[in-house]
């Protein structure tokens, strides 16, 4: 049987670890987002409207990299909560979070539209799908502002460190339909529905518009996989949260914030290539940028 002593140096290599590896990803991520969204902003990919939908996802997954994985996972987790600005921080995780859910929204209600009522809908001008854009992050903002609230900074020693606040009374039930339900149960449950009438338009559909090779039809099956990620990935975390909050289960915070945010992490800097495997043409350019065509 370990000691406290064992359990405490056990915990911290598994924390070190889980950190350092989220930190990579999360750098490798916001890299990889930066370079597509310069790439998406050539005039021949502009000219495609669903396209400032993937920029919008691509943002949101670049302030959830700098949030998640670098602020969080370094500054707060390797040096044991010896930080600042934890409250913008901590708000900009579930902001951007949000923003990226109603963009994969937005972008699959369209799809929806235009596959299963052709005749009535036609893909959104380029300023509406501005204006749907716009909208995500204000709404985000105004929901997730309780965010701020849930983390404090205390002097210690002459150091600042962020810590929690207790949740508890309506400030709780506050918090928790934030995580639990609009920043993952709802998204899910319209997602699964949208992309379900996909599914079906496509499979009902062998001659629609949106052809085998075509633009059009990779962007589809990239937005699937994306969404289907959006609604999996967070499962571990909603899981955790409520076990903790709950008192069903005890897990070192340490252990549980930074392994909950591994599959978010890995989801958001991922996003970019999804979209660039599913479209020759976006491939293409990322081959001439490397040098290798």
């Amino acid at each position: 049987m370990l000691n406290s002593t064992d359990e405490e140096d056990e915990e911290r290599l598994i924390k070190t670890i889980i950190s350092w590896s989220n930190l990579f990803i999360g750098v490798f991520g916001i890299c990889s987002n930066i370079l597509a969204i310069h790439v998406l902003l050539n005039p021949k990919f502009l000219v495609y409207p669903f396209v400032t939908y993937i920029i919008n996802i691509l943002l949101a997954d670049i302030g959830s990299g700098i949030g998640i994985a670098v602020y969080w996972n370094y500054f707060f987790f390797l040096t044991g909560g010896k930080i600042k600005y934890c409250q913008i921080f901590g708000l900009l995780v579930h902001f951007t979070y949000s923003v990226s859910n109603l963009s994969l929204i937005f972008f699959a209600l369209e799809r929806f539209l235009i596959l299963n009522f052709p005749l009535k809908y036609n893909a959104f001008s380029r300023k509406t799908i501005g204006l749907l854009m716009l909208s995500t992050w204000l709404l985000s903002l105004a929901v997730e502002i309780p965010e701020y609230y849930k983390y404090e900074e205390i002097p210690i020693n002459g150091e600042i460190h962020c810590k929690i606040v207790p949740l508890d009374g309506t400030f709780a039930f506050v918090i928790t339909f934030v995580e639990i339900f609009w920043e993952w149960a709802m998204p899910s449950i319209i997602l699964m529905i949208l992309n379900g009438g996909i599914l079906v338009a496509l499979c009902r559909r062998k001659n629609n518009p949106m052809s085998k090779g075509s633009n059009e039809s990779g962007i589809v099956k990239a937005l699937l996989i994306s969404c289907s990620m959006q609604i999996l990935c967070p499962i571990p975390r909603s899981v955790m949260s409520l076990l903790m909050r709950y008192n069903i289960v005890q897990i070192p915070v340490v252990i549980y914030s930074a392994g909950s945010s591994t599959f978010i992490i890995i989801s958001h800097s991922f996003n970019c290539y999804l979209f660039m495997m599913s479209w020759s043409e976006l491939k293409r350019q990322y081959r001439k940028i490397f040098c290798c065509t």
